[in-house]
């Protein structure tokens, strides 16, 4: 996998077009454009921090494919990295998203003992 096929992938498994990566790491759409098409074309030390910084993946990583891949968030290593994935980006919310995320998963949590208490009633 070269830089280009790395670039690609956080694309996708962030769900990002050219244009907002382009935007959030503050070049132009046409560089991203380049950067996924020409092998030839490194990346900046200081761009792979900001991606690093913003969407939790080694700078290391993107620039030359030296794993891990991404940043480890927990000092739980046995995570898997969709765990790791959403808990970047986690670190990236302000507290009221934090606080609806929580309130999420609390809900699942309810969901599950309900429908747990009502399969033992059908017992």
């Amino acid at each position: 996998m070269n830089q280009c096929d790395r670039i690609r992938l956080i694309l996708q498994e962030n769900k990002l077009k050219q244009k907002q990566l382009a935007s959030e790491i503050g070049v132009t759409e046409s560089y991203i454009s380049k950067l996924l098409k020409d092998p030839d074309i490194r990346l900046s030390q200081s761009l792979a921090a900001l991606i690093e910084a913003k969407y939790g993946y080694h700078s290391e990583w993107i620039l030359n494919g030296i794993e891990p891949k991404l940043k480890q968030v927990s000092k739980n290593q046995a995570l898997s990295e969709l765990h790791q994935r959403a808990l970047a980006q986690l670190e990236k919310m302000n507290e009221e998203q934090v606080k609806a995320v929580l309130a999420f998963i609390n809900s699942l949590d309810e969901l599950e003992k309900t429908l747990s208490t009502d399969e033992k009633t059908m017992k």
